[in-house]
């Protein structure tokens, strides 16, 4: 095998793999609806493990927190924050001031008697002789004080195995715990302090936003799993046991015991989703130095001012000031203080009042479903109710979703479904959209020759005006034939036939366009044209239309043999036939070829009346329908009344003469004839007669006048014994 045989070779497989593909893209184009869910759902599915994704996701999270928010709400009343405010430090010392303060505070809350204190602050360093002071307190209170601890404040060298964890025990029992993170390291209360207080893991890792969404309530240190500040706080708060909570990852913490049983749902990694409702503001609370100030004075038996009743709650006592506080964005505001995460998370518990995460696959599930009832729907609604649908269809997914948000604290992540689900139908819009430019160049392609351009015009905004395998519809038709064409083809010179008859047809067809109609064929010399089949503009004008281009036919033969004389050639008559019926229009023929044609008996009447125009002597006819709905603008008189091949009633049948003018009159020579064509079909022949040769003496050598003359004459000297009949029969097809 040579190169060259190998290059065609190479060349033909290209070749047939460019065609595979084009037939596999078209096939899958044209199967959009079913498998355009399937690739979408394949997409979104990857889209929604991406940062952008999920940073839109909780966007519309953090928007719906916001709408639900209001300033006059208040967190649960057995809370109360304490702010280590500016005002605290300009008292007691920058922070950090001495621990003895915080040992005076305990000792003057022992008055009070709170559930619990929980310091959400670290004292993983040692302070000496205000650590015995601020021990001697804890001593004094005789409620449980928690500690925070962090393991994201650690570094490696702050080992915890084999420490001892004081008064802090492990969780026992815990299910599943594969999927939650190990810790070997962490910072912790000092010693002194892990052996009179509590503490949990203050951890609270932002998002990539810097908003704090979730937190973990069981984290892992070592081989065990411990409890997280917030979880601490409220076993001590309600005098929980370890072995009385029942950690089930990617469910739930159950607490059970007899004082209170709870549900708390987690996640597989022991993350809790916090249900943001409130800022400082919606919390008890109370400045440190102030607190201080106000309990010394009350345990030294002293006037107190306002001091707010502490007693069974729980205080969480964290830093607020200026430069100490840690500050971060939240859902309700771009500079929060991040202690209030877990105060938001306390809420959450006591009330109950837990963010509920909709389950991924349910929601896959429903957009798939939903994906596939719709897509059909979609693809056969026009452009503008498509949108309508779709808009409504987003913004009731949207008003599910914060429905169900503010009422059933339910958060449906569908922002991604909701894109990908306008993007599906889009899709498809798309799809139908070049499908319809399809479909219009092919009807341009395909009327562009035989439609005038206003009408191919309406044709292309309403493509279904057009329709494979037709409709019925009443219609003006038009035939016209050049007389002696027979005689002419075989005579004429051959290149100057050709030119003759396109020059013909080339004005011939302008006037149809002109007056709005359909070129529909040319059948050898003949010429057959329509109105109202493709766009109707109303039986009267598609009727009015049809005789204008009758008369404009008339006035462009008349220049084209005045034109044809002056270069020597042969000049023409035509003959023009117009009937209206009703008629069956649409493409026909084989899926190889396509016709747009009109069917029915209205067809083969034109074309008849056409026919006796050669016999008449008149070159435009027109049938009594057309006649009648063109109105009176138009001069005619009556040829006859003829009963036409393959027809048993008779049709009135008129020759046209003009288009009158804005207020004119019909002529006294087409009154005269009128009258005496009644006379004649009353069987009057003596005024018929009379009537005739007046109209005779006014245009000699008229035709029909002539011939109406004779059989009035012929019926008054040899009456016919039968009765009288003014029905010619024509043989004419």
């Amino acid at each position: 095998m040579g190169r060259g045989d190998r290059l065609v070779l190479r060349r033909n497989d290209f070749m047939v793999c460019a065609v595979r593909g084009r037939l596999f893209i078209g096939n899958w184009w044209r199967s959009y609806s079913l498998y355009a869910p399937i690739v979408w759902l394949a997409v979104c599915l990857a889209a929604a493990q991406t940062a952008p994704a999920k940073r839109f996701e909780f966007s519309l999270l953090d928007y719906l927190t916001r709408l639900r928010y209001s300033s006059g709400q208040h967190a649960d009343s057995r809370l109360f924050f304490v702010g280590i405010d500016d005002t605290t430090q300009t008292k007691f010392g920058r922070w950090p001031f001495a621990r003895v303060f915080h040992g005076e505070l305990l000792g003057f809350l022992s008055a009070i008697q709170p559930a619990a204190v929980t310091w959400d602050i670290l004292f993983s360093e040692e302070d000496g002789i205000n650590d015995e002071a601020f021990i001697q307190g804890i001593g004094m209170l005789g409620a449980p004080v928690i500690l925070a601890a962090s393991t994201t404040a650690s570094q490696s060298e702050h080992s915890v195995r084999g420490v001892n964890f004081g008064l802090t025990q492990p969780l026992t029992r815990v299910e599943g715990g594969n999927a939650v993170p190990d810790h070997e390291s962490a910072l912790i209360p000092v010693e002194a302090l892990r052996k009179v207080c509590f503490f949990g893991f203050a951890d609270s890792v932002p998002a990539l936003d810097g908003v704090r969404r979730k937190v973990p309530l069981v984290l892992k240190i070592g081989d065990h799993f411990y409890p997280s500040l917030p979880l601490q706080s409220l076993m001590q708060f309600w005098k929980l046991q370890p072995q009385q909570l029942r950690i089930v990852l990617g469910d739930a913490i159950y607490l059970e015991s007899p004082q209170v049983t709870r549900r708390i749902p987690i996640n597989r990694e022991g993350e809790f989703w916090i249900n943001y409702r409130y800022e400082e503001d919606g919390f008890l609370n109370g400045s440190y130095a102030n607190l201080h100030d106000e309990l010394g004075r009350k345990y030294r038996n002293e006037p107190v001012g306002s001091l707010p009743d502490l007693n069974g709650k729980l205080l969480v006592v964290t830093l607020t000031s200026t430069g100490s506080s840690e500050i971060g964005p939240s859902p309700l505001n771009e500079r929060s203080l991040v202690p209030l995460v877990f105060m938001n998370v306390l809420d959450n518990i006591l009330r109950q009042d837990y963010l509920r995460i909709g389950n991924a696959w349910i929601i896959w599930i429903g957009w798939l479903l939903a994906a596939y009832a719709t897509v059909r729907i979609f693809e056969h609604l026009d452009f503008p109710r498509a949108a309508a649908v779709l808009s409504a269809v987003v913004v009731a997914t949207l008003a599910a979703m914060y429905f169900l948000f503010i009422k059933g604290n339910l958060w449906l992540p569908l922002g991604v479904p909701v894109l990908g689900f306008v993007a599906l139908q889009l899709g498809s819009g798309g799809r139908r959209l070049l499908q319809e430019q399809q479909a219009k160049r092919k009807i341009r392609n395909a009327f562009s020759s035989y439609l005038a351009p206003a009408v191919l015009e309406q044709v292309m905004k309403n493509p279904d005006e057009v329709k494979r395998g037709g409709v019925r519809k009443p219609v003006t038709i038009l035939f016209s034939d050049i007389r002696g064409f027979t005689t002419w083809s075989e005579s004429a010179e051959e290149k100057v036939f050709i030119a003759q008859l396109n020059e013909y047809f080339t004005e011939m067809v302008a006037c149809v366009n002109r007056h709005g109609g359909t070129l529909h064929k040319f059948i050898g010399d003949a010429i057959m044209a329509v109105w109202g089949d493709a766009i109707s503009t109303g039986l009267e004008n598609d009727a009015r239309l049809a005789l204008r281009a009758a008369l404009d036919m008339r006035v462009a033969l008349a220049q084209l043999n005045q034109k044809w004389q002056a270069e020597n050639l042969s000049t023409h008559k035509i003959g023009i036939g117009l009937e209206h019926g009703e008629v069956l229009v649409g493409n026909v023929g084989a899926p190889q070829r396509m016709e747009f044609t009109v069917l029915g008996d209205a067809v083969n009447v034109a074309s008849r009346i056409e026919g006796l125009t050669k016999y008449w002597h008149v070159d435009i006819a027109v049938g009594e329908k057309a006649r009648a709905l063109a109105g009176d603008r138009f001069l005619s008189r009556t040829l006859g009344h003829f009963r036409l091949v393959g027809k048993q009633a008779a049709t009135a049948v008129c020759g046209l003469i003009r288009e009158l003018q804005s207020g004119e009159s019909i002529p006294n020579l087409v009154r005269v004839y009128e009258d005496a064509f009644s006379a004649y079909v009353a069987g009057d022949f003596k005024r018929a007669l009379v009537g005739f040769e007046q109209y005779l003496e006014m245009e000699p050598g008229d035709y029909c006048a002539s011939h109406y003359s004779e059989i009035c004459r012929e019926q008054l000297s040899k009456p016919s014994a039968e009765p009288w009949d003014a029905v010619h029969v024509s043989r004419a097809k």
